[in-house]
């Protein structure tokens, strides 16, 4: 799943980096992170649904952050125009996911009506950053029958 994700994240048109990891890991390894920047958490819990035919479909829950370096001592105010451009980045994440081919077909499916949710995110991690964090559950389409 992280490879799709960050496969994905690498064709949005803003060029952010990519990093995966926990909270204390994301916060050490963007010391060194080029902005824009992909934070992915690890995944929260994955829903298996059996199905009559044979098959199990995977739903995951997503939660990324989509975040721009920022200055110490910058007011919230200061930071909505990176809040709006990681808005950008996000909505953009969201129809890539959602036309993204592994192999034969599309990898993932949106569901129409399913809501993602964003919040803005200020002056997070020891950097400093703001943007928008999104949790998003995404559907795989291939199934595995046994």
């Amino acid at each position: 799943m992280r490879n799709q994700i960050e496969s994905i994240t690498q064709s949005l048109s803003a060029s952010p980096s990519f990093l995966y990891g926990t909270e204390k890991e994301l916060n050490t390894l963007a010391d060194d992170a080029v902005f824009p920047c992909v934070f992915m958490h690890p995944l929260q819990p994955i829903v298996l649904s059996p199905h009559v035919n044979g098959s199990v479909n995977n739903v995951f829950t997503l939660y990324l952050e989509f975040l721009y370096k920022t200055d110490f001592g910058r007011f919230t105010a200061e930071n909505e125009d990176l809040v709006q451009q990681a808005l950008q980045i996000a909505n953009e994440f969201i129809i890539k996911a959602g036309k993204y081919r592994d192999a034969d077909g599309r990898y993932f499916r949106l569901k129409a009506g399913e809501k993602a949710k964003c919040l803005p995110v200020y002056n997070k991690f020891d950097v400093n950053t703001t943007g928008v964090g999104l949790t998003i559950t995404l559907n795989t389409m291939y199934f595995d029958v046994y």
